[in-house]
């Protein structure tokens, strides 16, 4: 098997809004979380889980790509990034247990790209290798059981570490650092018309946003969390507030902040977040606000920063969905297999799907939950 080793997912503009964050009632929803067994070539690397990994469901199956971890030195001595390029796929039954099979490769060993499904494939844009940024795009899909990766027109930025969504057949990308630089740029690609090319849209109001979450439902684009390194004259900024965007009008508007059932705000950023019914939004794990900007800041650094135990670090547990008609948020529960940064969620229709991510910074885990909320 092919792999390549080598070196390096605040209120603004008015008034914080904190919308309540309710324990779920019984009668409401109910939420089971299962630990999926199987794990793709279990002689690699690969075996200590990923982070920042491109994913999603295609043909009845579980798809994971590239991603990136630590498997010989850890980061806090000195340890360089692994960068995969091997493409898996699982098919996905009733049953807890994954049988994995190598399908394909992607085009170069990468991460902290986009996923977004489908009818026709699902879509990787952009990301890093361990030298580069990326503007590639392309089309993920499955032959007589084969990777097939097909060309879509190329970002005209170089984009990692954002977020997507797709729209009315509209991939929208949000945030992340563009040409290098941390951003809440957004760009999209009308896909009945990919001869027009990449648009610029409006951006984000605020601070740019690295690795922030967004989704589409209701005919509009959600987007929350997000952070910004110091530089350039700039200061570091962790965002914990959201806006939604309306592409008939190009105009944000703010919602809601996410809060846990205490009311404190929560950061998706480094999360996941996708739709949930017709009507309501399901966003898991990222980052703790506090300790992150500290460490931005440089308050928290250097290998005391790396080696505190998982704990310390206080990633969200809170498995949270936001009411898109009410802008509430409410609280499903609180799950250890939640509390990720750089995680990868994808569901098949039914249930969702949490993909390893990191437990603390540098040190992944290859776990995989399955999510079933009734």
């Amino acid at each position: 098997m092919k792999k390549r080793f080598s070196f390096s997912t605040i209120c603004v503009g008015g008034m914080l809004l904190l919308g309540a964050c309710h324990p779920t009632a019984s009668n409401t929803s109910s939420v089971s979380v299962e630990k999926m067994e199987g794990y793709p070539a279990p002689d690699t690397c690969l075996v200590k889980g990923v982070s920042a990994l491109y994913a999603g469901t295609l043909d009845g199956q579980l798809v994971m790509a590239g991603g990136c971890n630590f498997p010989h030195v850890p980061v806090a001595d000195g340890g360089k990034k692994v960068f995969y390029d091997d493409i898996y796929v699982a098919p996905l039954t009733e049953g807890t247990t994954l049988d994995w099979k190598l399908v394909g490769l992607l085009p170069e060993a990468s991460a902290y790209g986009v996923t977004v499904a489908t009818e026709e494939g699902l879509i990787c844009v952009g990301g890093n290798t361990a030298t580069r940024s990326l503007s590639d795009v392309y089309r993920l899909s499955l032959k007589e059981g084969v990777a097939q990766m097909d060309s879509l027109p190329s970002l005209p930025v170089t984009i990692d570490n954002m977020a997507g969504a797709l729209l009315d057949n509209v991939l929208y990308i949000v945030g992340g650092n563009v040409n290098g630089i941390p951003a809440s740029s957004v760009y999209s690609l009308n896909l009945a018309k990919l001869d027009e090319g990449w648009k610029e849209e409006i951006a984000v109001p605020g601070n740019p946003r690295v690795q922030p979450v967004c989704a589409a439902q209701g005919g509009k684009l959600y987007v929350w969390g997000g952070f910004s390194t110091a530089g350039e004259g700039r200061e570091a900024t962790l965002s914990v507030d959201g806006y939604v965007y309306t592409p008939a009008t190009k105009e944000w508007k703010q919602v809601a902040t996410p809060t846990d059932e205490t009311g404190t705000a929560v950061s998706l950023g480094g999360g996941v977040a996708l739709p949930l019914g017709e009507d309501a939004i399901l966003c898991a794990g990222g980052v703790n606000k506090d300790i992150f900007l500290q460490a931005l800041q440089g308050i928290h650094k250097g290998k005391e920063y790396l080696t505190r135990p998982v704990e310390w670090y206080q990633f969200n547990r809170k498995l949270l969905k936001y009411d898109i008609q009410k802008d509430e948020w409410t609280c499903l529960g609180d799950y250890e297999q939640g509390a990720r940064a750089g995680a990868a969620m994808v569901s098949d229709g039914s249930s969702y799907y949490i993909i390893n991510g990191e437990l603390k910074p540098g040190i992944r885990t290859k776990d995989i939950n399955r999510i079933k909320i009734k």
